[in-house]
């Protein structure tokens, strides 16, 4: 156990160096901040598939915690040797990024599909490592999809942040839906593919009746955990009720799916920014927060009131938080766009007190012509 920490201890504190060298400016959007990131993504990627090697070699010891380093260094350097621009957009970070994430579960569900129970065992057979394998696999090819589709396709940020939400929902609601009808393996990992298809197809009709921006998906995907963690606050409590059932497993998948839907006609011509939407996330989380904090004051024996008041508090952040922006957004479309720009121009010129006083009271002279004191701060006004 204490081997197995200190190797735990030393990859946290490796990846924590990497992480604090490279995350400055982490909401900036410029192209040396982006393909930071990038990197980043990488090395933390190469520590997962040095640990997928791990379990597939059965290292130990010095190798299990050597391996994995190597491999986020290896990572790392990918980047930094194949992209000699050092430049990737945001859509192709996003995409990337959610190819290599979603791609162990899709790698997970394809071997569960075709093993069956077998995919998930450690006794007997070695089929878990194979499991494994697929998934770092899968995770690797729809990475490098993923930054291609974003890098060759004229998509918007708001298109690929879309596509994004419904490819993490979808895949849920099928686990969901596997759970409340069967309790067969392969009938999971066929529902986690069939459904994970399914929502990008259904993201893309989403994005061709109306185009939200990147910060209404942002937004989009707080009420949608909103509601999904309402959801599940239900079924616990049904569970400590002893009336929880197969169909039980539904609930969940339609707090997701609500909250998705309510968000889609809530935001409809919103047009928060990312900034906006990240906001709101943080307005939410403040609002579950004091609400967790009433539920310990109020120390119910029910479950009922600590989910319940949370989401109240939460939801009602995050409404205030919305109509705030839309109302702000929806006023500055109202301004003429020659009017946008403000008309004053400021500048500061800490230099000049320096340069004053050095100067005598008469001034001094520059091309023949008598110069006094400099400003240190000026301002005008275009009408």
């Amino acid at each position: 156990m204490n081997i197995l920490m200190r190797d735990f201890v030393k990859l946290s504190s490796f990846f924590l160096i990497l992480f604090t060298l490279a995350s400055q400016n982490l909401f900036s959007q410029n192209e040396d901040v982006l393909f930071r990131k990038y990197v980043i993504s990488s090395g933390w990627n190469g520590l997962l598939y040095g640990g997928a090697i791990d379990a597939i070699a059965e290292l130990d010891g010095a190798a299990a915690g050597g391996v994995p380093i190597i491999t986020s260094g290896v990572c790392v350097l990918i980047p930094l040797i194949s992209n000699t621009s050092k430049t990737i957009t945001a859509n192709q970070l996003m995409l990337s990024g959610h190819g290599r994430t979603i791609g162990w579960v899709h790698g997970a569900a394809f071997s569960s599909l075709v093993l069956g129970e077998n995919a998930w065992e450690d006794e007997g057979n070695d089929y878990y490592k194979m499991t494994i394998g697929l998934s770092a696999l899968s995770s690797i090819g729809l990475g490098m999809l993923g930054n291609s589709l974003g890098k060759n396709n004229d998509w918007t940020e708001g298109q690929v942040a879309l596509y994004r939400h419904y490819g993490w929902i979808m895949p849920f609601t099928g686990f969901s839906v596997a759970a409340a009808f069967s309790d067969d393996i392969r009938v999971f990992g066929g529902s986690i593919l069939l459904f994970g298809a399914g929502g990008y197809l259904l993201g893309n009709k989403v994005n061709n009746m109306h185009e939200y921006t990147r910060g209404d998906i942002r937004a989009t995907r707080v009420l949608t955990v909103l509601n999904g963690g309402l959801g599940y606050g239900i079924l616990t409590d049904l569970q400590s009720d002893n009336e929880i059932n197969d169909a039980t497993w539904l609930i969940p998948a339609a707090g997701v799916l609500s909250g998705t839907l309510i968000s889609h006609l809530w935001l409809k011509d919103a047009d928060l920014s990312p900034q906006q939407g990240l906001t709101t996330a943080y307005a939410s989380t403040g609002g579950a927060i004091i609400g967790l904090g009433i539920a310990m004051i109020v120390d119910s024996e029910n479950a009922t009131p600590w989910y319940l008041i949370p989401y109240a508090t939460g939801l009602g952040a995050y409404a205030y938080a919305v109509e705030h922006f839309k109302r702000k957004n929806i006023a500055f479309n109202f301004i003429p766009a020659n009017r946008k720009k403000s008309n004053w121009d400021l500048a500061f010129m800490p230099q000049n007190l320096l340069l004053n006083s050095k100067m005598q009271s008469r001034g001094y002279l520059v091309n023949g012509r008598l110069t006094g004191m400099q400003p240190v701060f000026s301002a005008s006004v275009t009408f």
